[in-house]
């Protein structure tokens, strides 16, 4: 159960509604903990010249886990859970995008 959910998660973000429940501190954290790892695991570093090192990588899963937790609500969460949100909801897709820009810089080779 666990793996469906980080599959649809990760791909199934849409955007919060109004009036939606928050997630409580101990639900972010773990939610931004399986981002972080899913994150990691799909962004390939290297130890060559003018490429990712594995402490940029680091930055960058930490900034977009975080960017992406901080945007569901506990309905989402469920909504995943349960398949009620889709894993190509392009709302998800859009989120995600965003969570990448806002931390690009941290992919930026010096």
């Amino acid at each position: 159960m666990i793996k469906r959910w980080l599959t649809g998660l990760g791909a199934g973000l849409i955007l919060a509604s109004a009036g939606a429940t928050s997630l409580s501190p101990g639900q972010h954290s773990l939610l931004q903990g399986f981002l972080m790892r899913g994150c990691v695991k799909r962004t390939p570093a290297s130890d060559g010249v003018g490429q990712r090192s594995s402490e940029q990588v680091q930055k960058y899963c930490q900034c977009a886990s975080e960017h992406l937790a901080g945007r569901f609500s506990s309905e989402e969460v469920m909504g995943v859970l349960t398949g009620q949100i889709k894993k190509d909801d392009p709302r998800g897709k859009q989120r995600m995008k965003d969570a990448s820009a806002a931390c690009a810089q941290y992919l930026e080779t010096p």
